[in-house]
């Protein structure tokens, strides 16, 4: 390496270091300026949308020492503003600044001052959409195992929602269709989370998650073989029935069990409602326990013979 190189490289070293010293300690100074902060809008009204481009920014007096200053000139903080909270209506929507220099003071205090604060009302550009309330319907195929069976309809929490959008699309909704994979129960509980974003990405839905609520119980069966008794036989003409028995098939918590007799089971046939001597009928099966589930019966109809 020559010599003159060498001197070359020493003294661009000694400049490097020296404009280093300089950089460092210029700002690592305290100095105030004005500052672009970018604003992020929250709690934005359901029937309300931000037009899409547009952005907006504060004239803020910040002091502080240079580096952040320098940061902050290019790549500018963000504060969130309550939109509810600081924008108005009149006619147009209007946002005054001078009513956030306590939030600004708040969530700008790491590193910097808040002096000053732009004193010009800002106008916010926004498309306004109709809302409307919609009641939901479930298109979720349920499926019980391992003897659950439900002990309510499934059902959400909430049962509706605020849409808004497109105002022609949005006039012909009546309801909100929630499509989901198949669940399957194996749980007394099962509560499975909508997210209508995922759903619904074109439209804005308020609350924009839901419950889907499923209970069930462990379940049992039992039977018993319940008498056809014929009502409103005022006159007591004989009748005979056949069979004279059905067998009651029922549903219930495997809890309840115990709690349930044949005297909870009524088959009842209206003497009114024969209209022959021979009738094909249905029994009425009325259940007087509220343990019970469900029930099937078997024969279906039986033969009601009036001897006239």
């Amino acid at each position: 390496m020559s010599l003159e190189y060498r001197k070359w490289l020493t003294f661009s070293t000694f400049v490097l270091i020296a404009g280093l010293l300089w950089f460092f300690f210029k700002y690592k100074e305290i100095y105030t300026q004005h500052v672009a902060i970018d604003i992020l809008w929250v709690n934005v009204p359901s029937n309300l949308k931000l037009k899409d481009g547009l952005s907006y920014q504060l004239d803020v007096e910040l002091t502080g020492n240079g580096f952040n200053l320098l940061k902050a000139k290019y790549v500018a903080p963000q504060v969130e503003l309550d939109f509810q909270k600081y924008v108005y209506k009149n006619e147009s929507y209007f946002f005054d600044p001078k009513l956030v220099m306590g939030t600004l003071k708040s969530q700008l205090t790491k590193g910097y001052k808040v002096g000053y604060v732009s004193q010009d009302l800002m106008t916010i550009e926004l498309d306004e959409y109709i809302a409307k309330k919609v009641n939901l319907k479930p298109d979720i195929k349920v499926t019980y195992q391992d003897n659950y069976l439900p002990v309510t309809k499934p059902y959400f929490i909430p049962d509706s929602v605020t849409i808004t959008g497109d105002n022609t699309f949005i006039k012909e909704i009546n309801e909100l269709v929630v499509n989901q994979s198949d669940v399957v129960i194996q749980d007394t509980l099962v509560i499975k989370s909508i997210n209508f974003n995922e759903l619904y990405p074109d439209i804005k839905v308020e609350p924009s998650s839901v419950n889907y609520v499923i209970k069930s119980a462990v379940m049992t069966e039992g039977s018993f073989m319940i008498s056809v008794e014929v009502i409103n036989n005022k006159d007591n003409i004989a009748v005979k029935v056949i069979p004279s028995e059905i067998e009651v098939v029922f549903n219930c918590k495997l809890q309840d069990y115990e709690m349930i007799n044949i005297a909870d089971f009524k088959a009842i046939i209206d003497y009114n409602k024969l209209t022959e001597d021979y009738n094909l009928i249905a029994p009425n099966i009325n259940i007087l326990n509220d343990k019970v589930s469900s029930i099937r019966y078997s024969p279906q109809q039986v033969q009601i013979l009036v001897m006239r």
